[in-house]
């Protein structure tokens, strides 16, 4: 049977749009643009939830090339 894995991430809204997320130990600043009322001191949630695909795309890629 497979061990089993929960993943867990808070987001506190800040000033303005400005949000702070955790997950485990690291940090992350989601932002938007300043043309879209934000000060833009992170990615905005779409450009992270793209970043996000792009690097489980990639580390699917790493980890399974290697058995085919």
């Amino acid at each position: 049977m497979a061990a089993v894995t929960t993943f867990k991430a808070t987001a506190h809204l800040q000033d303005g749009v400005k949000v702070k997320t955790t997950a485990r130990q690291f940090e992350l600043t989601i932002d938007e643009p300043k043309s879209l009322g934000g000060t833009d001191t992170g990615m905005n949630p779409v450009e992270a939830l793209l970043a996000s695909l792009g690097a489980c795309q990639a580390i699917v890629a790493r980890v399974y090339a290697p058995k085919f």
